[in-house]
């Protein structure tokens, strides 16, 4: 492939990027969260697992002080608590409060379920390209 259909495949691809990115910002801003909030909040829920917030960082690709103060916010309004690591004296994990819980399932959840909802239109073979 030339070089002039591989820019333009590339800024196809960053435009499509870009406007899902905006998609999941507005998400954010509606239920009244930082994109860092929303995206850590949707880990959260999705993983089977607890996350310590260096784990939060690099599975995310946010700066830890980004990281740090969206933890900070969500923990002073109840969503999240910090427990330690029993692996590790100086982790600790994150995790949701009751409260966080039942936010999660009124925001993060109604994003997934429409996540799901579109991937379902979708056919197996569109589904695998996507």
């Amino acid at each position: 492939m030339d070089q002039q259909n591989l820019r333009r495949l590339l800024l196809r691809y960053n435009s499509i990027y870009k406007d899902t990115d905006q998609v999941y910002h507005q998400f954010a801003r509606a239920f009244g969260l930082s994109d860092c909030a929303f995206w850590i909040l949707y880990l959260l829920e999705e993983s089977d697992r607890t996350y310590t917030q260096a784990e939060i960082c690099d599975t995310l690709s946010f700066a830890r002080q980004t990281v740090n103060s969206a933890l900070k916010s969500m923990q002073a309004q109840g969503t999240i608590h910090l427990v330690p690591d029993e692996h590790s004296k100086k982790n600790k994990l994150v995790c949701l409060t009751p409260q966080g819980e039942q936010f999660v399932r009124a925001t993060v959840d109604r994003v997934i379920d429409a996540e799901l909802s579109t991937l379902e239109q979708f056919s197996p073979e569109e589904r695998e390209f996507f």
